[in-house]
């Protein structure tokens, strides 16, 4: 098991940064039994909104990803292959944990405590990589489209929404 128990944005960054200056765990201080020292970067292919999410956030608007990551097509694909490969990194939307990996906490700032990925902190944005989904329906919303639009806003939709791994939205949001 990889004893990292936190990491920041910036590790991040130089971890899947091209030019980044993070490519073995010893750089960040860390020895995987059983593991090379080498990081295995997984990600997502370059269509994805997750995919660029991350850039975005992590790495930044002008930059790249280092060559030689494992793009995956789906995030349950990350999960599973960093699962599976050991000395693996990846990433991938909350709602496709599983207790195969091990999630870890992320700050803003090198030397910051780490901060749990969770509903709560998604909601109160004290999680530094968490990004909205958004719906989008024609400028005249068909009848089962407003039904469908009430019904997710509604408790049950919602209960629905968390079932799924996903964050529900704020109380303030859900009778717009």
């Amino acid at each position: 098991k990889n004893p990292l128990k936190e990491i920041s944005v910036e590790q991040l960054s130089e971890i899947f940064r091209e030019g980044g200056k993070i490519n073995k765990w010893s750089d960040l201080g860390v020895t995987i039994p059983g593991a090379p020292d080498e990081i295995v970067r997984v990600s997502r292919q370059n269509n994805s909104g997750t995919y660029h999410y991350f850039r975005e956030a992590v790495l930044g608007k002008k930059s790249d990803f280092k060559p030689g990551s494992r793009d995956m097509s789906g995030s349950k694909d990350v999960v599973e292959l960093v699962a599976n490969t050991p000395g693996a990194i990846g990433y991938s939307g909350l709602g496709y944990r599983t207790d195969k990996v091990k999630i870890v906490n992320v700050s803003k700032k090198t030397g910051e405590p780490g901060v749990v990925p969770s509903i709560e902190t998604t909601l109160n944005h004290t999680y530094p990589i968490a990004r909205p989904m958004y719906m989008y329906t024609p400028p005249v919303e068909p009848e089962y489209v407003v039904k469908y639009l009430n019904w997710i806003r509604s408790a049950a939709g919602q209960k629905v929404v968390v079932a799924s791994g996903y964050v529900p939205l704020p109380e303030s949001e859900q009778t717009k």
